[in-house]
């Protein structure tokens, strides 16, 4: 994915002054959101990477940290000096929960219009359903806040995962990472090393993946998602997703 640049002029993307307040930024954002949607751009493939882009700079500017370090290294005039992955800003702005309840609005003006999408299709747009995998090893990003589960009675590295078809509402501290498979893997199935990428740090876990799980299931792992008050961790849920 193409990185976050300190030598990309992210007011310019949105048209907006380096003085614009975050409600500027939010508005600009939204308006320019609904105009290149893809779902209102269909079979445009330019208008897709220009929503990418508006949503970089968005999730840049709305970050005050993200903001002050891009700002500086172009001040600097050091182009590197900014150099987090476009993954990577999606990922942290899809768990800020003031930065992406914009995502919330938009749908209900996408829907306005007569498109039926909801928080899940931006993260599909941006993310791209992509799974990196390197060396064996699954690096995955958030997917979304896990809003309602249903159990696929499986177990994942000895543990029991939802064993009931189950719907309730789950905290925030609970995560969705996507899991892409090939057929081939999801036919026989096995053990691979999964990479989660959390904000408050990365955890590495062995999932044993059973032979013929199908493409929508969810596994459940205790204690793998974001910190609560108090120390204890949410739960992160791995969807599995078959490639064609």
């Amino acid at each position: 994915m193409a990185r976050a640049r300190g030598d990309v002029d992210y007011y310019a993307v949105l048209g907006l002054a380096p003085s614009a307040t975050e409600e500027e930024i939010r508005r600009t954002y939204r308006r320019l959101a609904l105009q290149w949607h893809p779902d209102r751009n269909r079979g445009d493939a330019r208008a897709e990477e220009r929503f990418k882009e508006i949503s970089e700079a968005y999730a840049v500017l709305m970050d005050p940290a993200k903001r002050q370090a891009w700002e500086s290294a172009r001040h600097a005039g050091s182009a590197g000096g900014f150099s987090q992955s476009r993954e990577d800003v999606f990922r942290d702005l899809f768990n800020d929960p003031r930065a992406s309840a914009v995502f919330e609005e938009l749908t209900r003006e996408l829907e306005r219009l007569g498109l039926r999408v909801d928080r899940r299709d931006f993260e599909r747009t941006l993310f791209g359903g992509r799974v990196v995998v390197t060396g064996g090893v699954f690096t995955i990003s958030p997917w979304r806040v896990l809003g309602r589960i249903a159990g696929a009675g499986l177990r994942l590295a000895g543990r029991r995962l939802l064993g009931r078809p189950a719907a309730r509402r789950e905290e925030r501290s609970d995560v969705v990472f996507p899991l892409r498979l090939t057929a081939v893997e999801a036919g026989r199935g096995g053990r691979r090393r999964v990479t989660l990428r959390r904000p408050d740090g990365d955890d590495e876990v062995l999932v044993t993946i059973p032979a013929g799980v199908r493409a929508g299931t969810r596994l459940r792992l205790r204690g793998k998602g974001r910190a609560r008050p108090g120390g204890a961790r949410g739960d992160a849920y791995l969807v599995v997703d078959i490639a064609g």
